[in-house]
């Protein structure tokens, strides 16, 4: 008669723990160490939960709302790195470390990556597997990863969706600097076709043409006619959402002495064309540029510091693989006089005027951006 009553006990004692595991707590805990918020889960919970001696003191603020047990101690462990291993009916708390050496079962195992880095890749996962569990070798391009085997099929798996290789986006840049005819002359390149309208390119800041050729015609046709040059035509190539930058110029470095030490410190200043840009690749194949080109040139010395004349533009635009982007509205203006005379006889009042010639000139030009972006496709395994 015992044995049935006492098998009765056993099954009331396990449907008991099933509901206190299952019954929804609520955490309020507010500059509170974390031992004593792994105690009170317990105490809602009428678990048996243990903070292992891995676990440090420090002041957490933690709130949740009618959350299953299990559900509070994996965001617990979550948030601050934390591992949980239930042996019978005690739960126990512990950093990676320390669960890993208690309960055995743990195995390191070391996965090549052939795309991403090892440093920037654990950054990917992190929140997703415990920062003590995993460490990267940037050496021999591995990542090494220590735990249970469901941690290590874990690992795998997020390294793997980590570890693709990355779309490239190339970009053609040409930038010209184009002057008018005369003074009443529009500056500025005419093109069609850009959903603008048609005009110069002074008229927008910014454009974008299917019509790559037609515009490289027209500058050429320009340049050959005197009225443009070429500054610059580089390309450059960068990983989706990685900024690239170039420089084709010159760096000057400026030098300053301190007046109250006494030592001098350089100032590194460039000079020519300059491009930052940071393509982003959409699902539809779109690219978002983030653009940000820069001309500029010394056009004096105040003592032995250079003057330099700076126009730039920022921009973020979408454009399609092959498209080409005109930035233009850079410009300068520059008006002079020159006086020349003959000694004495050009102080002459009134009559000075006979011994002197007076000379004006302007010059006015536009730098003129066209970048096109080219997708560049991983080549196939």
């Amino acid at each position: 008669m015992m044995r049935p009553f006492i098998a009765t006990l056993l099954l009331c004692g396990l449907a008991m723990a099933r509901v206190s595991a299952g019954t929804p707590i609520s955490i309020n805990a507010r500059d509170t160490d974390l031992s004593d918020v792994i105690g009170l889960i317990a105490r809602q919970s009428g678990l048996n939960i243990v903070a292992d001696a891995s676990v440090k003191p420090r002041r957490i603020t933690f709130r949740l709302h009618d959350v299953d047990t299990d559900v509070a101690l994996a965001t617990l462990a979550q948030a601050y790195d934390l591992q949980t291993h239930r042996d019978g009916n005690i739960v126990f708390v512990g950093d990676a470390a320390s669960m890993n050496r208690r309960f055995g079962g743990i195995n390191s195992t070391s996965i090549a990556l052939h795309n991403a880095k090892p440093s920037e890749a654990i950054k990917e996962l992190k929140g997703a597997i415990p920062e003590a569990s995993i460490v990267a070798d940037d050496r021999s391009n591995t990542v090494v990863v220590t735990g249970n085997a469901e941690l290590l099929a874990t690992a795998r798996a997020l390294v793997s969706s980590v570890d693709q290789p990355g779309r490239q986006v190339m970009f053609e840049v040409r930038v010209t600097d184009v002057k008018p005819v005369d003074d009443s002359a529009n500056v500025g390149i005419q093109f069609g076709g850009t959903g603008f309208g048609a005009g110069a390119v002074a008229q927008f800041p910014f454009a974008i043409t299917k019509s790559t050729l037609a515009i490289n015609a027209q500058i050429n046709a320009l340049v050959q006619n005197g009225h443009a040059q070429i500054l610059a035509t580089p390309r450059i190539a960068t990983l989706n959402n990685r900024e690239a930058t170039l420089l084709v110029g010159e760096t000057y470095p400026i030098v300053t002495v301190n007046q109250q030490s006494g030592f001098p410190t350089v100032t590194n200043v460039n000079v020519g064309v300059q491009l930052r840009v940071t393509p982003t690749i959409g699902d539809d194949g779109v690219i978002t540029a983030e653009i940000h080109p820069e001309y500029s040139e010394i056009i004096g010395f105040n003592a032995t510091f250079p003057i330099i004349a700076n126009r730039k533009v920022d921009a973020t635009l979408r454009v399609r693989d092959g498209e080409t982007i005109v930035l233009g509205g850079l410009f300068q203006d520059t008006s002079s006089e020159t006086i020349s005379k003959l000694p004495f006889l050009g102080d002459i009042p009134i009559l000075g005027q006979f011994f002197k010639n007076k000379a004006t000139a302007r010059q006015r030009d536009e730098v003129v951006f066209l970048i096109t972006p080219h997708i560049l496709e991983p080549p196939s395994p």
